[in-house]
């Protein structure tokens, strides 16, 4: 997502790092692959950025009233297949919010050497999920990994021309700093198996190449479903709400309800990225929209 502007900065004081808590449990399995949970952090947003819904009914669902701040988690997911190791997306660094950041350090306090992740899987390439490519000093933090990305999304981004939109102009010269030094190990895949264990499905609105990365093993499968979700209490019960950090709204919709049906259908679990740390759930049908339990 792009933050909205005017958005609060202030650290909310009641702001734990449940990744470094160790009551909570960050590990999963899914068949033999094992997936972790790390937190960047948390990203202020307000109740008014959704759309197609009465504010009334957002103030209602989230406890939120309009000008307060409402909090979501940034997850990333580590994915360890065989001998290889991989991230899903890497947080927003601490250059969008001082309340992001954390994640380069979480993940060395959880044993994990960024310099030795061998891929990064990006669901998009909005500032909370790319940044945190790139350290404070302009290195890489994940000096020999491969980045992995849909082809719908690194035509939109990548070496794009501007658009005249100010948010999207603005995000491609983002990108192009945070690209720059993968460059040479940047891997552009379509739809499908990317390799034993990691497929990828293009869910585009959100962005045009917004993704979910699928991790399978046996008959079992999660799905890290990126920004599908950005306020589950909400867009969960109403797929059909959009917000203003989507380019599509109506393409987004219809790609998120086809992600929840896909979850629903096939028993697919769900990763968050903005789910309540550590973001794992099972999602089930409810009425005419869906509903989740946390944990699997």
């Amino acid at each position: 997502m792009n933050a909205p502007a005017e958005t609060p900065t202030k650290l909310d004081g009641n702001f734990q790092d449940k990744s470094l808590d160790p009551s909570v449990n960050t590990v999963r399995k899914v068949g033999d692959i094992e997936i972790t949970a790390f937190c960047d952090g948390i990203l202020p947003s307000r109740v008014d950025v959704v759309k197609g819904i009465d504010l009334t009914e957002t103030e209602r669902l989230t406890g939120v009233k309009k000008g307060e701040i409402m909090w979501m988690s940034v997850n990333e997911y580590v994915v360890k297949i065989g001998d290889k190791i991989g991230i899903i997306d890497t947080g927003g660094a601490d250059r969008m919010y001082p309340s992001l950041g954390l994640l380069i350090d979480n993940l060395k306090k959880g044993g994990i050497d960024p310099a030795k992740i061998d891929y990064v899987f990006l669901t998009h390439l909005h500032p909370d999920h790319m940044y945190g490519l790139v350290a404070k000093d302009g290195t890489p933090n994940f000096p020999n990994a491969e980045v992995i990305l849909h082809e719908n999304e690194a035509n939109f981004w990548i070496d794009a021309k501007p658009t005249g939109r100010e948010n999207v102009d603005k995000n491609q010269l983002q990108v192009a700093r945070h690209i720059k030094d993968y460059r040479d190990r940047l891997r552009i895949v379509k739809d499908g198996e990317v390799m034993p264990g990691m497929s990828i499905a293009c869910a585009p609105g959100h962005t045009p190449g917004h993704s979910a990365w699928i991790v399978h093993s046996g008959k079992h499968s999660a799905m890290m479903w990126g920004d599908c979700i950005h306020l589950p209490v909400i867009q969960m019960m109403h797929p059909e709400v959009t917000t203003i950090y989507d380019l599509d709204g109506e393409t987004g919709a219809k790609s998120r309800r086809r992600m929840l049906e896909m979850c629903v259908t096939d028993g697919i679990k769900a990763l968050g990225a903005h789910l309540e740390f550590p973001g794992y759930a099972s999602v089930v049908r409810k009425g005419s929209g869906f509903g989740f339990e946390y944990d699997f």
